[in-house]
C-alpha cells in the first residue's frame, strides 16, 4: 500500500494505492485518525488506485467518518476503485459515503457533495458549474 497525505488551506487530501489488507490497514486507520484528530474541515480520500480493499480498510474509513463528523468535518471519498466500491457496497457502508468523481481546481465546492443513492449508480461530480 502507498499512501501520500496533502494539507491545504481546509482541505486534506489522502491519496492511497495499491493493497489495503489486514497486514497493512491500520496505517490507514492511523494517517486517518491523526487527520480527524486535527481541525480538517473536508479530508477528500482518493481511492481510484486501490486494488484490493479488505474489511479492514472499510473500518478505517466509517471510523474517520464518524470522527470527522463529530468534530464538525467531512470525509469524502474520490473516485473510489472498483474494488473499493464493492467492498463498501457488500458490508452495507457505501451509502453513507460521501462519493465525488473529482473536485473542482481549488479542491473546494461551495455546495456540499450528496451520499450516494443507495443500490444505484449515485456518483457524485462535483464541478466549477
Amino acid at each position: 500500500m502507498w499512501l501520500s497525505c496533502e494539507v491545504h488551506g481546509d482541505v486534506t487530501t489522502v491519496s492511497v494505492a495499491g493493497e489495503v489488507d489486514l497486514s497493512n490497514a491500520h496505517l490507514l486507520a492511523e494517517l486517518l485518525e491523526n487527520v480527524a484528530g486535527v481541525r480538517a474541515p473536508l479530508v477528500v480520500v482518493h481511492l481510484a488506485e486501490v486494488t484490493f480493499f479488505g474489511a479492514h480498510g472499510t473500518e478505517a474509513l466509517v471510523r474517520a467518518r464518524r470522527l470527522l463528523r463529530e468534530r464538525g468535518g467531512r470525509l469524502v471519498l474520490c473516485r473510489p476503485s472498483r474494488v473499493v466500491r464493492r467492498v463498501l457496497d457488500v458490508t452495507g457502508t457505501l451509502p453513507g459515503f460521501e462519493i465525488v468523481t473529482r473536485l473542482p481546481p481549488d479542491g473546494v465546492d461551495q455546495r456540499p457533495a450528496r451520499p450516494v443513492a443507495p443500490g444505484g449508480a449515485g456518483v457524485v461530480e462535483l464541478s466549477g458549474s
